[in-house]
Order: C-alpha cells, then sequence, then structure tokens
C-alpha cells in the first residue's frame, strides 16, 4: 500500500492546544514512564531534529529494531518511508512552534514491512515555554488500512462495473432517494449524471402510480429482493417501459438495475398484431379493416409514423386508397388522381418500378417533381415518404404499402426491416382476399348455373307459351347479373339480319323498341365491329365504356346512352357450334366484369339456349304424336268403319232392290246382313275409342298411374311430393279411374303454373261408405270465388258429376289450396277390396 502521510480529518482523541494544560517537565517524565509500562500503542519522544530520545517496548518491537539501535536514532532516516516524510517535518515544525498535531504515517520496519499509524504529538515545554521534545504516541492501524484499501479498490471495481453496465443502475436509501448512479442511469432519466444524486425514485413515476412505489418498497424490505415491469418517466415527459429488479444491500439502502425494454415491448406488440392480423385473414375479415388494422399496428410502432396502403386499379394505371386512418382525406384523393410512373412521387413511382422508393425530403426529392401533388404533401405537413411496393407471388404490383413522416427523416435497418413485414403481411392479405373472392365467385356461377337449370325445368314443366318461357330465362339471367335489360337477337340466315327473338326488362317479358337500331334496320349490325367480331370468333365481348369503345357503332352508341347504359355483354348462342345469335346484357355505373361474371353469364346463356331447344323439340314431339294419332285413327276409320258402313250401304241398297222386285225373303235376307255388318262396324268404333284411353292406366292400377305422372311431371323440380294412401285398395270404373287421374294431373298443372308451391300432397283414402282424393299445395292460393276460367275447375267439376261426387275446393291468398273429391260407391258392399298398396 502507498498511502501518502496526512493529517487526521476528524481526530477523536487530540489534545487540546492550550499551553497552560501540558505538564512542566518534571511530571512529563513520571508521565512518560507510566505510558511506557501500559499503553499497547507506540510512544516515543523525538528532539527537534527528529532524533529518538526514548521510545517503548511496543515501538521497539514493531520496529524490528533493537532499542539500543533505536536510540539516538533519526526517525525520518530509519523508520519514516521516504513519502511521508515532508509531512513528519511539517508537523514537528508545528509542534516546535508549541501546537500539538494528529497525522498519519507509515513506518518500514526492519524487515521491510510497512506499518500504518494514526498519531498523536504534542510538544513538551520547559517553564519559560522552550521546546524541548515532543511527545508521540503512535497506533497502529495496519489491519484497518488493509481493510478500507481492499474496500475502497472493491468501491472502484463496482463503480467501474456500474458505469459500463448498459443498464440503469441506482442505489438508493430507504427514503427512496438516489444516492449513486451510472451514467446508463443518467440517459434513462434525462439528466446529467451529477444531479442523479438526491433525486427522488418517485420523480420517475407516473403520478398515478406512485402508491406503488411505497408498497414496493414494503415488500422489498420484506423479502431483500423484488423484480417487476413498471413505466419510467423521464424527465422530458417521455415514457418508456422498463424491467425492474432491486436487491437490498449492506446498510439499509437497495440497488435497483432498470433495463429499457422499449424494443422488446415493440417486438411483442408487432407479434401479437401478426398474430390478430393473420386471425382476421383466416376468419375473412373484409380487406379494408385488415389493412386499416395493420396500418394502426406500424404507427404505434413508430412514433410519427402514417401508414397508408394503395392498390393498383385494374387499368393498372391509378392507385385506389385503401387504408390509411391517420392521413388527411384530401391528400389520398390527391394520390388516387395522379397516375403511376417514373417521376410520380413515392407511390407512384414505387408501383411503375415495382421497388422500393426512399424520400428522405418530399420537399427537395426529384420524384416529386409534380407541381401539385408535391404542393398538396406540404400543405398537409408530410416531409418524407418511404414507399414499397407489394408483389404478388408471381411477381405483379398489387399495390404499395407507405410510411410518411412530418419530418424530414432517412429509416434505419430496424425501419426498413418494418416496411418489409408490413409488406409481406399486406400481400398475404391482399391475396387471401382476392382468393376468397374467386372462391365466391366461382360458388355464384355454379350457383347461377344450377339456379337456371333449375327454373329451365320448372319454366318446361309447366309447358308455358314459348315466348313467356323465353322472357323468363332473360329475367332470370338480368337478375343474377343485376343487369338493366336482356335481350336475345337471332341471326336469319336468309337475309343476314337479326330477329328480336324476346326482351326482358324485370318482370316485363314483351319490351319492344322501335327505336333500337337494329329493329329499325335489322342489317346494320353488320356496321358494328363488336358484333362481325363476336360472330367470326364465337367469344363474349365486354364493353367497359360504350363512350370510348372503338367497337361499338356510333349508332348504337348514341342510343344506348340515351338509355342510361354505360356498359355491356354480348354472349354468343351457340348452336352445334356454330353462331347463331347473341344476348345483349346492358348496365349502367358498376365495377369492371370480372371473368367470372363473364363466364356465368356463358352458362346462363347457354342454359336459356338449351331450354329453348328443349321447349322447341317437345313442341314437336307433341305435334308429330298428335299427327301420328290422327292418322292411325284415320286408318282405323278407314279400314273399318269406313268399309263396315260402305258393306251396309251396299246390303241396303240390294235390299231396296228386292224390295221393288217383290222379293221379300231376299231383302230380308240383305238386311239381316246389314245389321250385322252395322254391328261389327259398331263394335269397330268401340274399339277405336278404347285405344283413346290414357296409357297411364293400361296396367289397370289408378294408384300406381296417379302417383307416376305426378313423380314425372315434378322430377327435376323444386316441388317435394309426397303420397298417402289409407284403407285398402278396390277395384274402380275405368271411367273412374281416367277422371281421378285428369283431377289430378289438372291440380298439379295449376298449382305448377299459378301458386309456386314447395310441397304438394295426395292422399287417396277408402272407407266403407266412399272414396276421398285429397290434392293440397302449400303455393300462393287464390279467392275461390273470383272467376278462373283459366284454372280448369269448370273441367274438374263436370267430371266428378258425372260419376255422381262432389268436389269441394278451398283457398286464400298466401295459404295454398285444397281440392277434396269424394265419390259415393254405386252399390251397398262397395267395390271390391284389392290388397292395400303402401305409400
Amino acid at each position: 500500500m502507498r498511502t501518502r502521510a496526512q493529517p487526521i480529518r476528524n481526530p477523536q482523541s487530540v489534545v487540546r492546544n492550550r499551553r497552560n494544560s501540558y505538564p512542566a517537565a518534571g511530571d512529563g517524565e513520571s508521565a512518560a514512564k507510566y505510558l511506557f509500562k501500559l499503553s499497547r500503542d507506540v510512544i516515543l519522544s523525538l528532539d527537534r531534529t527528529g532524533n529518538i530520545l526514548c521510545i517503548n517496548q511496543r515501538g521497539v518491537e514493531l520496529s524490528g529494531h533493537s532499542e539500543s539501535q533505536l536510540r539516538g536514532a533519526n526517525i525520518f532516516e530509519l523508520l519514516l518511508l521516504p513519502e511521508d516524510r515532508q509531512v513528519a517535518r511539517e508537523m514537528l515544525a508545528d509542534l516546535r512552534q508549541g501546537k500539538p498535531r494528529t497525522y498519519e504515517l507509515r513506518w518500514r520496519t526492519k524487515a521491510g514491512a510497512i506499518i500504518h499509524f494514526d498519531g498523536a504529538s504534542v510538544p513538551r515545554l520547559s517553564n519559560t515555554g522552550e521546546f524541548l521534545s515532543t511527545l508521540c504516541t503512535l497506533r497502529d492501524v495496519t489491519e484497518r488500512k488493509c481493510a478500507e484499501e481492499k474496500l475502497r479498490k472493491s468501491e472502484e471495481k463496482y463503480r467501474d462495473l456500474i458505469e459500463i453496465s448498459p443498464d440503469a443502475i441506482y442505489v438508493v436509501d430507504a427514503n427512496g432517494v438516489c444516492i449513486l448512479g451510472n451514467r446508463a442511469g443518467a440517459e434513462l432519466a434525462g439528466i446529467p449524471q451529477d444531479e442523479l444524486v438526491g433525486t427522488p425514485i418517485t420523480d420517475t413515476y407516473l403520478p398515478e402510480e406512485r402508491h406503488l412505489f411505497r408498497e414496493r418498497l414494503e415488500k422489498l424490505k420484506a423479502e431483500g429482493t423484488l423484480r417487476f415491469e413498471r413505466t419510467f418517466l423521464r424527465k422530458n415527459g417521455d415514457i418508456i417501459p422498463v424491467e425492474v429488479s432491486v436487491t437490498a444491500i449492506r446498510g439499509g439502502y437497495f440497488q435497483s438495475i432498470l433495463r429499457d425494454i422499449s424494443e422488446r415491448k415493440r417486438a411483442e406488440a408487432l407479434l401479437a398484431g401478426e398474430k390478430r392480423l393473420l386471425e382476421m385473414i383466416a376468419t375473412g375479415a373484409a380487406l379494408k379493416q385488415i389493412l386499416n388494422a395493420l396500418c394502426q399496428i406500424i404507427e404505434e410502432q413508430r412514433t410519427g409514423t402514417l401508414a397508408s396502403v394503395l392498390l393498383l386499379n385494374p387499368d393498372g394505371v391509378h392507385l385506389t386508397s385503401i387504408a390509411g386512418p391517420s392521413l388527411p382525406k384530401e391528400w389520398t384523393q390527391q394520390m388516387e388522381n395522379l397516375p403511376i410512373g417514373p417521376c410520380a412521387g413515392s407511390c407512384g413511382t414505387a408501383a411503375y418500378r415495382g421497388s422500393p422508393v426512399i424520400v428522405s425530403d418530399i420537399a427537395t426529392d426529384p420524384l416529386w417533381d409534380v407541381p401539385e401533388h408535391r404542393t398538396s404533401a406540404l400543405k398537409h405537413g408530410l416531409r418524407a415518404s418511404w414507399s414499397n411496393p407489394v408483389l404478388s407471388s408471381a411477381g405483379k404490383v398489387l399495390g404499395t404499402f407507405c410510411m410518411y413522416y412530418r419530418e424530414t427523416r432517412s429509416p434505419n435497418p430496424q425501419d426498413l426491416e418494418l416496411i418489409e413485414l408490413a409488406t409481406h403481411l399486406v400481400r398475404i392479405a391482399i391475396e387471401r382476399d382476392r382468393a376468397d373472392e374467386a372462391l365466391r365467385a366461382s360458388e355464384r356461377v355454379a350457383r347461377g348455373q344450377v339456379e337456371a337449370l333449375t327454373y329451365s325445368l320448372d319454366v318446361l314443366a309447366t309447358a308455358p307459351a314459348p315466348d313467356k318461357f323465353l322472357g323468363q330465362m332473360l329475367s332470370t339471367i338480368g337478375r343474377l347479373l343485376g343487369a338493366q335489360s336482356v335481350i336475345l337477337w337471332l341471326l336469319d340466315e336468309s337475309n343476314d339480319s337479326l330477329v328480336l327473338r324476346a326482351w326482358a326488362e324485370g318482370t316485363n317479358f314483351a319490351k319492344v323498341d322501335p327505336e333500337h337500331p337494329f329493329i329499325k334496320n335489322p342489317a346494320s349490325w353488320k356496321e358494328d365491329p363488336g358484333l362481325r367480331e363476336l360472330f367470326f370468333s364465337g367469344a363474349p365481348v365486354a364493353c367497359e365504356d360504350i363512350e370510348h369503345d372503338p367497337y361499338t357503332s356510333r349508332e348504337l352508341r348514341e342510343y344506348l346512352k340515351s338509355g342510361g347504359t354505360k356498359k355491356f355483354l354480348r354472349i354468343p348462342t351457340l348452336v352445334g357450334g356454330r353462331v347463331t345469335g347473341f344476348i345483349g346484357i346492358r348496365h349502367g355505373d358498376r365495377p369492371p366484369y370480372r371473368p367470372e361474371e363473364i363466364e356465368l353469364a356463358q352458362a346462363l346463356a347457354h342454359q336459356a339456349m338449351l331450354a329453348i331447344q328443349l321447349n322447341e323439340f317437345a313442341e314437336r314431339s307433341r305435334q308429330a304424336a298428335v299427327l301420328e294419332e290422327r292418322n292411325r285413327l284415320a286408318r282405323d276409320i278407314h279400314d273399318t268403319l269406313a268399309q263396315g258402313f260402305t258393306g251396309v250401304i251396299v246390303q241396303l241398297e240390294a235390299a231396296e232392290d228386292a224390295i221393288a222386285c217383290c222379293r221379300r225373303k231376299e231383302a230380308n235376307e240383305h238386311l239381316q246382313r246389314a245389321s250385322e255388318l252395322a254391328r261389327c262396324s259398331l263394335n269397330e268404333a268401340r274399339r277405336s275409342v278404347h285405344a283413346l284411353r290414357p296409357q297411364a292406366l293400361q296396367g289397370g292400377n289408378f294408384w300406381g298411374a296417379l302417383k307416376g305422372i305426378i313423380k314425372n311431371t315434378t322430377a327435376g323440380t323444386a316441388l317435394h311430393t309426397t303420397f298417402n294412401l289409407r284403407g285398402k285398395m278396390r277395384h274402380l270404373p275405368l271411367v273412374w279411374q281416367e277422371n281421378l287421374l285428369h283431377i289430378g294431373q289438372e291440380a298439379l298443372t295449376n298449382a305448377l303454373k299459378y301458386a309456386h308451391p314447395r310441397n304438394f300432397e295426395t292422399k287417396l283414402t277408402f272407407n266403407t261408405k266412399e272414396l276421398h282424393l285429397e290434392l293440397r299445395d302449400d303455393g300462393d292460393g287464390f279467392k275461390v270465388k273470383e272467376r278462373h276460367d283459366g284454372f280448369g275447375l269448370a273441367g274438374m267439376r263436370e267430371r266428378v258429376e258425372q260419376m255422381g261426387g262432389t268436389l269441394k275446393i278451398s283457398s286464400a291468398r298466401g295459404k295454398g289450396t285444397n281440392v277434396l273429391v269424394t265419390l259415393p260407391y254405386t252399390r251397398n258392399d262397395g267395390f271390391p277390396a284389392v290388397e292395400s298398396v303402401s305409400s
């Protein structure tokens, strides 16, 4: 240890500076002898030059020299360390002047060891006040000095350690006042390091959280250590999240280590935000909602950030703002008005290049050399703009993600990482949304096809007039596509002109406008380039802007504009791969046509043409069947009745001749033959009539025939049918079976045509006295008392009356219809029963 001798700053046993209190020379000698014997301290006497006059045994022991070597030796040369001699000489000079002194000094023993002393010296004066010698008492404090040196080095090491620590470290007393703090602690608090000492720790707490300090202090006193997180209030008012570890140390003090966890908290918040966004994407939240939430997360991550997301329009030229909760609305409109390009601000340029654009100063960057664009940005306080293009998995530009700042600023590596993460999340959200939309569109196409096919079958099942059928089909297309109108044009190949086949506007199926250019001049379609292309290629044609479409003739453009049409679809109608016409679908304001919508329109057009062809085939089949039946009847009449009647005439003419000749017997024979021929012809007529009987009853099972007709008629429709047979099935007269079958057919046809039911129930009941046929639907119903000549009710009543039964019809608007036929048996025992048939 190399510690220079120095005065003791706070002596506890100092001889008072009063000369008249010092003992006289004679008394001093006796006192010295007494001290020599009892003291464990070194006691010695020096002359005015520092020579040792006497020294006690303790001094001899510590010095390692003999008493004879010590006595008369100069203490400066023999014992004192060179660096302590100057202080010792100054002390001796004070003593010579009669001043007592306390001090610290060191001896080097004979063995070379260093001994530390706390000393006190008083001068011995003569009665006249003349200096005689000095009496010195030296206490060995080597152990204490060693301990103090170790403590000093430990404190220096501790100070060095806390000073280089990146964490803030404070030592506070029991009252929460800082007594020591490192450089990191000063930086965290936002004050100079020399001002830390004396600062209450409560100054770093938010006012509403200061009660927590006392609670934690009491808990710390009980437990000795404590870990927690809290918000740290800096001098400038900034709030920083910190992790705190407090430990009790000696002397009733506490050491507090604070770690700034702002980055960790931001990372946790970012991770939680990313998780929340992915959950929103997975659950199908709206794209705008997802991207606005993303912008808010980014703005929370970087103070002062204004985030936005723009999507590239289908025109590939403009951007549309979809998210930017903190940006002024006027600025987002300005961005949407500016086309993308090589010098179109940050976002427009990034979308054009497909690469990031970093603008640190909007006011001076050449990429913002669009006067109104730069002026608008500066007007709204925007000074920096960093934009990143959002690229699809295929490398196609989908839009941009941008971060604005209200001061000039360049991104650091952490900012760039944040931009890349945000751009990645935007891409996931956009692609997922478009995939979902594509799936929804595909589902709409499928549902539209199924609905159109089902509706076609329903319409065909009711056998409407062809024009009404076409109108209903076109109306369905218009409803599914949200169109103004739908028109079917067919090409008359004989004169190469268009023929209006059907026109539907809503529920109006008979629309005709004589001012339409194709009606005024059916051959004018050849002047329309778009139609020429359609008939040549057989592919759909979509016009997105009538005003500027070069493929639309001038006359047709003016006509369509007068009706409020702004865009249209043309779908070719194909038969055997050959274009036979087209369906025109008009729209007003609406988004651009999507591929799936065009696909749906094509599918619906094909369904309409299929239904038209089925209707035509059915009509041709019906006409052929009628013609065939007429020919059969003609053949039967010719081969039977006509020939029989000819024979009758011949026999009657012969009988007339015989009567004229008075040949009575011969005349009777001719009359008998005529009678036989007439009877044979009557039988043939009955056979022909019997052949007209419904084919469904050929098997003789009325119930099975009725069920078969209902099932066949409703097959492929949305109508649900049920059948219920109660009692034992009986044999019925053929005329009853035919009439009941026709009544069932009529009730079903009426329901399909007019009631639009979901369910149709047929119930046949046999009891001991009568049978009941009940036909019930849950359709629209009607007022029974009104006239309904077209419903076939009169024919149903006539058939029931013919069988001697009763007909009861009950119905009301919106409550369905119930038809009940009751037929009493003609014999008391009824008709013979047959084995029950299950429903």
